[in-house]
């Protein structure tokens, strides 16, 4: 999933549903999946089912919500109306969505889970993408206090964020500026490329890694945020990115590389070797 309006600024909800030993089978699958997404749209998106959510005390806030459910993994998708100017007005306006989830979570998906576990746990954690000519990204650049000091933040190249990548993104990739808590992250425009490396290592360095934990987290319910291994997640986010951007960067400058080489043969053989095929005709 993710937003089709490049211009929109969304919020989405990772949530991971802890099947713990449970493997089910077609028949059941199909039953939770009707049971939580009651009025499904169309047609799946990629095997993901999807469908509109109307919850009418958030009309100032968001536009229109989007969940999509694949097997142990749910992602809400908000559409926001606008955009804090501080991290203050994005604490709020994440603590009210985050409520409105977990009366999702707690009152539809733990029910229908309960068929299946003994004690059905989901993990959440929250992306914000917000277009960086937002003015929350205008932060003070003063020193010591200011946005990047207040949390971990950071830069990282979006080697598929520029719409000639091809040919630009090995020299001058996209910068995606990135402010990582506990509570969530925030991010400026991702390409498709970026927010899908971004999904998977919020799952599996993060709530896969924190379903794990069953002497912290024992009993049934909804556990928010990836607090308690902020560290180690923040590493691993970093070595990660820098890793695949530097592996995408050398495949660019590689197929470069044969572009030109192939370009310098062909020039070489119009200015040198055709007249010379020309001449013996």
């Amino acid at each position: 999933m993710k937003a089709s309006n490049s211009d929109a600024n969304t919020l989405y909800y990772l949530a991971l549903l802890d099947w713990s030993e449970e493997i089910l089978n077609a028949e059941p699958m199909k039953k939770f999946t009707r049971d939580i997404i009651s009025t499904p749209l169309p047609s799946p998106i990629d095997g993901w089912s999807t469908s509109s959510l109307h919850w009418p005390d958030l009309k100032d806030e968001v536009t229109d919500i989007v969940i999509g459910y694949y097997h142990s993994r749910l992602i809400f998708q908000f559409r926001l109306v606008s955009v804090p100017r501080d991290i203050l007005g994005i604490r709020s306006l994440r603590m009210k969505l985050e409520k409105r989830v977990k009366k999702f979570l707690e009152d539809k998906v733990i029910p229908a889970m309960k068929s299946h576990v003994k004690k059905p746990r989901i993990f959440i954690y929250p992306i914000f993408e917000l277009q960086s000519k937002e003015p929350f990204w205008k932060f003070s650049k003063q020193k010591p206090y200011s946005l990047p000091t207040g949390c971990f933040y950071t830069e990282l190249d979006d080697a598929k964020g520029r719409k000639y990548e091809w040919l630009v993104g090995a020299l001058r990739p996209k910068k995606i500026q990135m402010r990582v808590s506990g509570a969530k992250i925030i991010t400026s425009e991702m390409s498709n490329w970026f927010f899908w490396n971004l999904i998977n290592i919020v799952l599996h360095e993060g709530l896969y890694r924190q379903s794990r934990e069953v002497n912290r987290f024992k009993g049934e319910g909804v556990y928010s945020g990836l607090e308690n291994r902020l560290e180690d997640f923040a590493s691993s986010l970093m070595t990660t990115f820098y890793e695949l951007s530097r592996a995408r960067i050398e495949d660019l400058i590689a197929k470069s590389v044969l572009v030109l080489t192939i370009l310098g043969i062909a020039i070489a053989f119009i200015q040198f070797i055709l007249p010379l095929v020309l001449q013996t005709f």
